[in-house]
Parts: structure tokens; C-alpha cells; sequence
């Protein structure tokens, strides 16, 4: 498993992302759309438009790993302005991937 530490940046892509996007086109979204260096340590993270999956891309030194969570009944609150980049605490992405989310339809 990769380790991620307090200091590591976790860099948010707001609005959608196709979720049929592949290692090397989510890597290309964040040189291209980030403008941020992919192979720096920091985390990356994606939506799709549902907003029942995240995506998170993160080199370890030594390759890549690309983890999925996809919520059941539940919806993601996730920024849409695409012209923002934004940035989470290692805390906030913990929060973000642990807590269950409200449901979209009453009581699931």
C-alpha cells in the first residue's frame, strides 16, 4: 500500500472527469489542466460526473497507483468551477473517503 504523510499535497480536479479515463490520460489531465507535475509525490484527485466515484492518482517513486471508490446510493459534494484548482489536506482526503455521504434518495 502506498503511505501518504501530512506533508503530501492533494490536488482536487473540480467539475467531471470521465471515469473511463485511463493512467495516462489522467496523467496528461494533470500536466494539461492542473499544470502541476505528476511525478512529484503529490495525490491527485478526480470525479465523475455522477459524483459516485473518486479517483485518485499518486506516484510512489517507483510507479503508479490509481485507486477508485464508488459510492452505493450516495453522492459526492464536489466543486464544478473546472477553471479552479483547488487543494485538500491528507486529513480532508481521509474524511472525504471514509465517511459515508448523505444518500440521494431518503433512506438507503
Amino acid at each position: 500500500m502506498f503511505g501518504l504523510s501530512e506533508q503530501t499535497r492533494v490536488f482536487v480536479k473540480p467539475g467531471a472527469t470521465d471515469g473511463r479515463l485511463g493512467l495516462d490520460a489522467l496523467r496528461g489531465l494533470v500536466t494539461h489542466v492542473l499544470k502541476q507535475e505528476v511525478l512529484s509525490g503529490s495525490l491527485f484527485t478526480f470525479c465523475n460526473q455522477r459524483r459516485n466515484r473518486i479517483r485518485c492518482l499518486f506516484f510512489d517513486g517507483s510507479g503508479f497507483w490509481l485507486a477508485t471508490k464508488r459510492l452505493e446510493g450516495a453522492t459526492y459534494q464536489w466543486p464544478k468551477d473546472p477553471a479552479a484548482v483547488m487543494q485538500m489536506s491528507v486529513a480532508q482526503l481521509r474524511l472525504l473517503v471514509s465517511v459515508r455521504p448523505r444518500p440521494m434518495f431518503g433512506h438507503l
